[in-house]
């Protein structure tokens, strides 16, 4: 009787144990960093950095999420700036054409470059 009460224990912890998920916060934008993401709505695979960068070109959506391994330049669809200055998303490589704004800490769907996003920079704003 004793030996049925441990296995059925040890069923019941495993299934809690794999019945687990990963918390959603390890798939976010971590503070500091800003990230494009596949689709709109912070959907999707998303993509971080911290640094300009003038051409995307090489750079791919790396979270398991749809989008996975998809090129970043000319396919994001919103963006998170989790970090406390402003980002400006630009059209064209080394930061030229139409851009979006995004403002520290906020989210949106990008509207002057959406699925068409070459480079990024912050900015003083």
């Amino acid at each position: 009787m004793n030996m049925k009460r441990t296995l059925a224990l040890l069923a019941a912890t495993a299934g809690i144990t794999l019945g687990m998920a990963a918390p959603a916060s390890a798939y976010d934008c971590q503070k500091g960093f800003f990230c494009f993401y596949y689709n709109s709505n912070l959907g999707g695979s998303h993509w971080m950095t911290a640094d300009n960068r003038p051409n995307l070109t090489g750079e791919v959506f790396s979270t398991w999420a749809a989008g996975e391994g998809q090129p970043v330049k000319n396919n994001s669809a919103s963006v998170w700036n989790n970090a406390g200055y402003c980002y400006r998303v630009y059209f064209n490589s080394n930061y030229s054409g139409p851009y979006d704004t995004i403002q520290g800490y906020t989210s949106r769907n990008l509207v002057n470059t959406y699925n068409d996003n070459a480079s990024v920079r912050s900015i003083i704003c």
